[in-house]
């Protein structure tokens, strides 16, 4: 990045325009020389300001309204321009950023003044401008440096040169990721942090899921004692159970001995499973035997019961046997009664048919005289009423034609009088709309006096609208940032609580370690104590020598206590792993408190500067009533207010478009509207002489119509008409009554010669089905009243009746019958046994069988279940056992690597960036022995030292080639601070250049410093930055020390009048 060109207004001391061309001078290092207090540093603010939308420095920060310039008119706009180039060679973009800052201006009417937002403007090198929002994020991106990070390496700022030089490693460690994408490293070691975290998962996984199958664990109750599992087996495994479910941590030795006394269970439930079932076995059979046994007698029992039955029921079929035949002899009478009857209704209808044919036949022969004289009659009638219908006939068809004529001449009279009308009415309709096109034409030129007048009043509404959505951009932004601070205060608040449940595990491990520390060297010190009453216990035999005094009688060995009696070395070197262990989770849990106080920290100041902008954004100055609830009532009533007013200048520029789109089409509509006019004009004459020619073809008509009116010439036509139709219905009455006349006689005819041909006929069927009837009844030998009185006393269906109960008692015999054949044969000779003993003893059996069945079920219930448990438990100690040496060495490589073991607290990241931070030392100590004539130079702390208590891997010391001593760099004095922290600045820049990073710094801008340098000083460092200025590198000084307007040619001079600051290039 180097800066091309600058212009400011209204900005600081700035008050009118000011453009400063960089290009203008012709050496590289250039001096920027004033009076105190003319403007020179505002350059520098203007030009971070530009690139970050912040003065340069930051201990007295400035944005916003206070850097609007006091030597103009609030009503001239504040902006800084700034044009810079990116990149080298063939690579060069020019590139231009336009910010305009928080700004008061006056109202454009009326008093008063309002706040303006900041805004930017970034010009891309084809021209295109970037979306507003995204330019910040963009400008960081082309720089490739933070504001702060810029102001370390390409501005020593005034007061803050002494930053990088003095910032600690974990700042400087940020400053150089970016610089020499060291980030690669940092990676690794989260990397390793994810990895290391998903294996304590697992473990914490695995742990979960032993005590969940130990959960499932079923201990039966061992009140007998046992040869393989006893009452102290089942006590201990109880006491395993719950131990590690209740156990924070998953216990290996608690493992392994469940396991052990688990398949002892499991081999004790399987031994005792075999044994019920063989014994169930026993039992089920001895069950069935009985069972049988028991079902034979009650068979046995039953066959004794049918036997007695079907005795019963053949005594009971004899006594019915003369009943039965009885109701047979009844059921063939009614049979025959009703074949008589059916026989005797033929013959009743065929002797009706005869009779009522021969009755017919008589009655249609007295009928044929009157018939006849009838039909005369009725045929002279229709002959005369044929000749009076034809007569009528032909008056009506004259009639009808005069008729039709004098209609015709009515209609056109009707049509001739509708046209006058409507001729009158087109004429009145013209008249209408010649008046009514003449007031449109007035109307319309009034209406477009009133428009233009609207249109004056409205012609700022479309301004007041830009306005008010700038004013309604900013009050979204801040909603913005409010919603983003609450989010930060609520991640403190959750970071807060984290870091104090840290700190309550840490107080709780650091307990737990030093009451098992205190434990550990209690033991320690009593096993260190007895060991003589061990060796007494383990090698004194009597006759051998002791092997402390030599003695071979022992009358008084060293008698153990009780309680120490099973103290052994392994037990102290368990306690000791167990205390080390603890050790090491106090430290964990000390770091990670460290570290979750750490990032609250941090959270917490990133939540006081959101506080801090906000606050300065919504000019809330009271410190006690400062909070985000207040700020958040203050933009809900402002926003209220915005949309009060959104809403009238929206309505004022949809007036102001709707005026402007009517007043575009007046003309237009003008011209059609006189163009309706003079066509209304001619539909008025045209409608006057349609209705003079209507008038006469009215007048014409009236003289030729023969009737008055039309309801007269249909009056005549009806009453013709009338005539005719009853003339017309007389004769259709007259030919109906002749055609009935002629079919009535016609039919009687018919039917008499009819009744004369069947009546022989039916007399001769009428002989046989007699004869055939008293044939039956001599067949049946049944008389008419017997046959007759049987069909009255019994119903046809009776017969079914009587016929089932012959069907069942024949049925009842014959299965009596069968039962006692069969039962006889079941039986043979055996006695009627006793069925209350067997029941007994299948009882018995049976409950047995059920008690061991139960009992099976049970025990093969617990085997089962714990015998998963012990298969499901197995293969998670070895795959706990695997996680575990994962864990280890993932642990091991990231404490290594992330600087968290005692002594080496340097990360791997520290240690890259000393490589890049040595070959910066050495182009910064060219520089430093130069300016201090061989007395100093820069180092690194020591590798040895770097990590020792934290990470000072970064750490800058100074080295005295007089005293050989080196001290820390806060201990140089003003002159030489400024000496190192420039040389130090310079040699970052070489790095920079010849590294393959993607930040490429042509600029270095340096305020102040060279009035704490001696003479000699002064002029070794102006040489270095005159060497330095010899590449492409853009060197700018800032200083009102004279001496150096002597050794600096090229000079660009501020002064400040009541106008406020000016600038002027002087060229050697």
């Amino acid at each position: 990045m180097r800066p091309v060109r600058l212009t400011m207004q209204a900005f600081g001391s700035y008050g009118r325009q000011t453009t400063i061309d960089f290009e203008a001078a012709d050496q590289n290092l250039f001096l920027i020389t004033g009076d105190t207090g003319a403007g020179k540093t505002t350059i520098f603010d203007a030009i971070v300001f530009a690139l970050y939308g912040e003065a340069s420095s930051s201990t007295n920060k400035k944005d916003g309204t206070e850097l609007q310039s006091q030597y103009v008119d609030s009503s001239v706009q504040p902006f800084v321009e700034l044009t810079f180039t990116e990149g080298r060679g063939e690579n060069i973009r020019e590139y231009t950023v336009r910010r305009v800052p928080r700004h008061i201006r006056p109202l454009k009417r009326g008093k008063g003044e309002k706040e303006e937002s900041e805004s930017v403007s970034l010009i891309m090198p084809d021209g295109t401008e970037y979306p507003p929002k995204e330019t910040d994020q963009k400008l960081e991106e082309i720089i490739g440096l933070t504001k702060n990070q810029f102001m370390q390496v390409a501005m020593i700022a005034q007061g803050e040169f002494m930053e990088l030089l003095r910032a600690k490693s974990d700042d400087k460690k940020v400053i150089f990721r970016r610089l020499f994408h060291t980030e690669l490293y940092q990676k690794i070691v989260e990397e390793l942090a994810g990895r290391r975290r998903e294996k304590q998962k697992d473990i914490a996984r695995i742990r979960t899921e032993c005590q969940t199958e130990a959960g499932h664990i079923v201990i039966p109750d061992m009140s007998d004692t046992e040869e393989n599992f006893t009452c102290e087996n089942a006590a201990r495994l109880e006491m395993l159970k719950k131990r590690i479910i209740s156990s924070d941590r998953l216990s290996v030795s608690d493992m392994e001995q469940l396991l052990g006394e688990l398949r002892r269970l499991c081999d004790f439930l399987k031994s005792r499973t075999d044994s019920i079932s063989r014994e169930y076995d026993g039992a089920n059979k001895e069950y069935l035997e009985k069972r049988d046994a028991y079902n034979n007698a009650l068979q046995l029992i039953r066959r004794f019961e049918e036997l007695e039955q079907a005795e019963k029921d053949l005594a009971e079929c004899a006594d019915l046997a003369e009943k039965m035949k009885e109701i047979g002899k009844i059921i063939a009478e009614i049979q025959a009664a009703y074949e008589i009857q059916a026989v005797y209704v033929r013959f009743e209808d065929a002797e009706k048919t005869v009779w009522e044919m021969k009755k017919n036949l008589e009655e249609q022969e007295k009928q044929i005289p009157g018939l006849e004289a009838s039909y005369q009659k009725n045929a002279e009638n229709e002959i005369h009423a044929a000749e009076l219908l034809e007569q009528e006939s032909q008056s009506f068809t004259r009639i009808s034609e005069r008729v039709e004529k004098a209609l015709d001449v009515l209609s056109r009279i009707r049509k001739a009088q509708e046209q006058v009308k409507k001729s009158a009415r087109a004429l009145d309709k013209a008249e209408a709309e010649n008046k009514s096109a003449s007031q449109a034409v007035k109307s319309l030129e009034e209406n477009e006096k009133m428009w233009r007048a609207q249109q004056e009043r409205l012609g700022d509404a479309e301004a007041q609208l830009v306005r008010w959505q700038a004013k309604n951009d900013k009050a979204s932004e801040i909603a913005g940032e409010i919603a983003e601070t609450e989010k930060l205060q609520s991640e403190a608040e959750v970071q807060r609580r984290k870091a104090e449940k840290a700190g309550q595990i840490f107080v709780r491990a650091s307990e737990a370690y030093e009451k098992k520390n205190e434990e550990y060297e209690n033991v320690r010190r009593i096993f260190l104590n007895t060991q003589a009453g061990f060796l007494a216990r383990e090698q004194l035999r009597p006759g051998k020598p002791c092997p402390v005094c030599g003695s071979l009688d022992h009358p008084h060995p060293c008698e153990l206590s009780e309680e120490h009696r099973d103290l052994n070395r392994e037990t102290v070197d368990l306690l000791g792993k167990e205390a080390e262990t603890y050790r090491k989770e106090q430290e964990k849990a000390a770091a990670d408190s460290r570290a979750a106080a750490e990032l609250l920290k941090e959270k917490e100041t990133n939540l006081n500067t959101a506080l801090e902008k906000l606050k300065l954004r919504m000019k809330n100055g009271d410190e006690e009533e400062f909070s985000l609830e207040r700020m958040k009532e203050k933009l809900s009533v402002w926003k209220q207010s915005l949309v009060k007013e959104g809403s009238v200048i929206q309505e004022n520029v949809r007036a102001f478009r709707q005026l402007q789109k009517q007043l575009r089409q007046v003309e237009e509509e003008k011209s059609r509207r006189k163009e309706k006019a003079d066509q209304a004009a001619q539909n008025l004459m045209q409608a006057q002489a349609e209705l003079a020619g209507a008038q006469a073809e009215l007048k014409s008509l009236e003289s030729s119509r023969d009737f008055a009116t039309e309801a007269e010439a249909s009056h005549v036509l009806a009453e013709a008409k009338q005539k005719k139709d009853q003339a017309q219905a007389a004769y259709d009455h007259a030919k109906k009554a002749e055609q009935s006349a002629k079919s009535a006689l016609e039919n009687a005819r018919t039917l008499t010669e009819r009744y004369k041909k069947e009546l022989p006929l039916q007399e001769e069927t009428c002989g046989k089905r007699r004869d055939e009837y008293e044939s039956v009844m001599t067949e049946k030998d049944l008389t008419e009243t017997e046959w007759k009185d049987l069909t009255e006393k019994y119903e046809r269906s009776e017969t079914e009746r009587l016929q089932k109960k012959i069907d069942a008692y024949n049925q009842k015999k014959t299965a009596a019958e069968s039962r006692k054949a069969l039962a006889k044969e079941a039986i043979a000779d055996q006695n009627r046994p006793e069925p209350e003993e067997i029941r007994a003893a299948r009882d018995a059996a049976e409950k047995r069988m059920n008690s061991l069945k139960q009992e099976l079920e049970t025990v093969r219930t617990d085997y089962k279940a714990d015998e998963n448990v012990y298969q499901a438990l197995a293969p998670k100690m070895e795959e706990r056992a695997e996680i575990m040496a994962e864990h280890k060495r993932l642990d091991d490589l990231y404490s290594l690597l992330s600087g968290n073991v005692t002594g080496a607290r340097m990360d791997i990241e520290t240690y890259v960036q000393r490589y890049y931070l040595q070959r910066i030392l050495y182009a910064a100590n060219a520089r430093f022995l130069d300016m201090s004539a061989g007395q100093f130079e820069l180092r690194m702390r020591d590798i040895e030292t770097a990590g020792a208590g934290k990470n000072r891997g970064l750490d800058l010391m100074v080295y005295s080639n007089v005293t050989g001593k080196e001290r820390e760099v806060r201990t140089l004095s003003g002159g030489e601070s400024f000496m190192a922290a420039l040389s130090l600045a310079l040699g970052m820049a070489d790095q920079i250049q010849e590294s393959a990073a993607s930040v490429n710094l042509d600029v270095m801008f340096i305020d102040e410093g060279f009035g704490s340098l001696d003479e000699h000083s002064r002029d070794k460092a102006v040489r270095v930055l005159q060497e330095m200025a010899d590449g492409s590198k853009l060197i700018g000084i800032i200083s009102h020390v004279t001496e150096l307007k002597q050794e600096i040619e090229d000079q660009l001079i501020v002064r400040k009048d009541e106008e406020g600051s000016h600038v002027r290039w002087q060229i050697s």
